[in-house]
């Protein structure tokens, strides 16, 4: 069998002892295949039992993938030197190596551990995605029913901004896309705290809105969106300066443009933005048309 030809960055990531490695590489570049022989390095040159490593992965689909390419590779250097009893036992010992997902991994060191935990049941269990949607909404409906029998002030203003007297869902739906958001986060109650600490203005009533992370924000969106109409109606402006009977069109196009140009150059005050945007008078082609048939 030939042999592999590695790149000098893959050969360094392959050889590499003593330190923490960090491999960032495109999809398809050969992570994988650097990392399994790295693994196998471990076993023949350090002499390191597979089941002594940990190997961590995203999905069950990549660690069942790792695991067996690492088998194949065991079974090439055995073509190689069928009689080495190392290799031999680490197709054994393969079966229990800790070669799965960082959830897996995680789970089984708790359970290995329950005894050091406060609170935490041997038998205890990973809850499906079914189970967990069915207690986030029967602890969000027990929620809302006390806020309701306790008449919360705050509540009840919160229901009047985001429901109709009729159904409360909408905000449901709200609070639980909040939460499914906040736990892509390590900290996610630290995280939305901190958020929530952004929007205390107290100290800054005087400070304008576009200022203001969310105002940056809408500001920036309406600004992207102005360079893009304004680059639309510049080619359209380009096609009609070739035809002198369609001038007032140009005309139109032309005011348009100045218009789009004077709202996009005026967004770092908030309060201007919003008068020069109301006096904003887009051009109608339809009543143009009208006028040049008068």
């Amino acid at each position: 069998m030939s042999q592999v030809k590695w790149t000098p960055e893959q050969q360094d990531a392959i050889d590499q002892k003593g330190s923490n490695i960090l491999v960032a590489a495109a999809a398809g570049s050969g992570k994988t295949a650097v990392l399994v022989e790295r693994i196998i390095n471990k076993i023949i040159q350090d002499k390191i039992d597979i089941d002594k490593l940990l190997v961590v992965t995203f999905t069950n689909s990549a660690a069942a993938e790792m695991r067996e390419r690492v088998l194949n590779a065991i079974y090439q250097k055995l073509e190689e030197t069928p009689e080495d009893e190392n290799l031999q036992r680490q197709i054994t010992l393969l079966n229990k190596a800790s070669i799965c997902t960082i959830d897996s991994f995680c789970l089984e060191v708790v359970r290995n551990n329950f005894y050091e935990l406060e609170n935490i049941s041997p038998n205890f269990r990973i809850a499906d995605t079914t189970e967990m949607e069915l207690l986030k909404q029967e602890v969000i409906e027990d929620l809302f029913e006390e806020k309701y029998e306790t008449e919360d002030s705050d509540f009840t203003k919160l229901i009047n901004i985001y429901t109709s007297y009729r159904d409360d869902t909408p905000l449901k739906d709200l609070m639980l896309k909040i939460d499914s958001y906040i736990q892509s986060n390590p900290f996610p109650q630290k995280w939305l705290a901190e958020k929530i600490e952004m929007f205390n203005l107290e100290e800054n009533l005087d400070q304008d809105f576009s200022q203001t992370p969310w105002g940056h924000i809408l500001l920036q969106e309406v600004k992207e969106e102005l360079i893009d109409d304004i680059s639309m109606l510049e080619k359209v402006e380009q096609d009609l300066s070739k035809e002198p009977d369609l001038e007032k069109f140009y005309q139109t196009i032309r005011s348009d443009i100045e218009q789009l140009e004077n709202l996009k150059n005026n967004l770092n005050n908030w309060d201007q933005a919003y008068e020069i945007a109301r006096d904003t008078k887009i051009c109608n082609m339809a009543k143009a048309k009208s006028r040049i048939r008068a």
